[in-house]
């Protein structure tokens, strides 16, 4: 290719460019698409691996893993409703902190807090199936939360 003619295809190339992007773009959009179906498809043989080694669990398990986790959920609700309340109560009806009211709040809030954690342990060692300890479910902080 001579050295006059490059500059004649470049200005060809870029005439041409709105007709053929669409083109490359499908090719594109076609070969992610592709992608995508191959790495799902190898990512759901994987989870069938792993659910077919997973261990079954008995009904009364079951039962109790989502009574766990619903109580504990709503136990979770219930303190930040009351804190909410507390917190109204003290701006805007005037409440003091240390008085009799707050007192009762504070220990409304505490068996809440102490109820909720006692839900999440037990859902968390029926998940494990009564592995591990106190310590090592409080280490992980995501473990609070019931699943």
């Amino acid at each position: 290719m001579r050295r006059s003619t490059r500059p004649i295809l470049r200005v060809g190339k870029w005439l041409i460019f709105p007709l053929y992007l669409p083109f490359v773009r499908a090719v594109r959009t076609f070969n992610l698409s592709r992608q995508y179906l191959r790495d799902r498809k190898a990512f759901i043989e994987a989870s069938a691996i792993d659910t077919a080694l997973a261990p079954v669990m008995d009904p009364a398990t079951i039962r109790a893993l989502v009574s766990t986790r619903r109580n504990g959920r709503f136990c979770l609700l219930l303190f930040v409703g009351t804190l909410c309340v507390w917190i109204w109560s003290c701006v805007h009806q005037g409440t003091r902190l240390v008085s009799v009211t707050s007192l009762q709040f504070g220990v409304i809030l505490l068996v809440l807090l102490a109820e909720f954690i006692r839900l999440s342990f037990s859902n968390w060692m029926l998940r494990t199936g009564g592995i591990g300890r106190f310590g090592t479910f409080i280490a992980r902080g995501s473990n609070l939360w019931p699943r």
